[in-house]
């Protein structure tokens, strides 16, 4: 129920489909007049019929999400070394912490926030979050 973002989502998709540089193909055009009927129901009613449909766009069904492309490849994980951000992995969203402990404390950027010093603690929030206390 977020009106402005939902907006913003769909200019964006816009703003990507035309800078693609070629055509959009009808089936695109259609999904994204779809997407703006619950918003700009007005103009969407004004594409749909431009776009060669006698019927109203009311009664279409929305677009539906597939899955599997709803899910994220990578994720960022922020390491922090006192507190203080010294790396950013980008890994896989199935990582364990034992994992990406390993990743973290191998990071060069780490290594020499580190300088040598022992470790007292470190903490693991798979996938988002290493946080490493040193000694």
């Amino acid at each position: 129920m977020r009106f402005n973002t939902a907006i913003a989502k769909v200019t964006e998709l816009n703003n990507h489909l035309t800078k693609a540089g070629g055509p959009v193909s009808r089936s695109v055009a259609e999904r994204l007049v779809l997407l703006i009927a619950p918003l700009a129901p007005h103009i969407a009613e004004e594409l749909w019929r431009k776009l060669g449909h006698a019927d109203s766009v009311v009664y279409q069904d929305f677009p539906v999400a597939d899955p599997a492309y709803v899910v994220d490849e990578t994720v960022t994980c922020v390491v922090q070394v006192k507190g203080k951000v010294k790396a950013r992995l980008e890994i896989s969203p199935a990582i364990g912490d034992e994992e990406l402990e390993k990743l973290a404390l191998a990071d060069p950027a780490v290594v020499a926030a580190l300088g040598g010093a022992g470790i007292r603690k470190v903490i693991v929030r798979a996938p988002k979050l290493v946080n490493i206390v040193p000694a």
